[in-house]
């Protein structure tokens, strides 16, 4: 068999289709033969380059992250640990790009493999950045937590599986939204302004035919 000898672009291809597929049909609904289909390559070659339907979803997520500008913010001299926070939470539920992924991540019908991998994802890539901005809210006066490290995981966990996959209505969304204001509040991380509460309610619009069960 000839080796590939453009595999970055055949990688390119395959997430191209898959996000394309994953968009009109769901996750749960589209396969890696509805893939390898609208690829017009053989299934082998989609395995080459990725071990799994997950694995797809995974390098999508990590192809937005590396594209986007969503952590310019890190670097801002100008704002405080606390302000940068705000700013990223903004950005993560008004960027475009952000909301087709995550078009894509509420039509999980609560698949096991992926709510694992959305974990570990949380705590292993998420919580670091969290935790570096409540450690630089720590050391500039404007976060207050005794456990950054901490309270970054739980907080991770709980905004990306708690709220995420157990939201059954706008008013269930934001009960837990108030919930997570008054538990970061009490931790010193003053992070939920009013402003951030309203963008939580034009997200939840945006994507309420995913959040709320069919």
């Amino acid at each position: 068999m000839a080796r590939n000898k453009y595999p970055e672009e055949t990688q390119r291809k395959i997430l191209d289709v898959a996000f394309r597929l994953f968009s009109e049909k769901g996750y749960d609904h589209t396969t890696i033969q509805d893939i390898v289909d609208g690829l017009g390559m053989s299934k082998g070659a989609v395995y080459h380059h990725f071990k799994s339907k997950e694995d797809i979803l995974d390098h999508l997520y990590d192809r937005y992250y590396v594209d986007s500008k969503m952590f310019d913010i890190l670097d801002d001299p100008s704002r405080s640990g606390l302000e940068k926070l705000r700013e990223l939470l903004r950005r993560q539920l008004t960027d475009p790009g952000k909301l087709d992924i995550d078009n894509i991540r509420f039509s999980f019908e609560h698949n096991p493999q992926l709510i694992q991998l959305l974990l570990t994802t949380s705590v292993r890539d998420a919580a670091p950045i969290l935790q570096r901005l409540l450690e630089e809210g720590l050391a500039d006066g404007s976060i207050s937590t005794p456990c950054p490290k901490e309270a970054a995981e739980s907080f991770m966990i709980l905004l990306n599986l708690w709220v995420g996959f157990f939201s059954q209505s706008r008013e269930d969304f934001m009960a837990k939204f108030r919930f997570l204001k008054t538990m970061s509040d009490s931790l010193g991380i003053p992070v939920f302004d009013q402003s951030l509460m309203d963008t939580l309610e034009t997200y939840y619009t945006r994507l309420a035919h995913k959040l709320a069960p069919q």
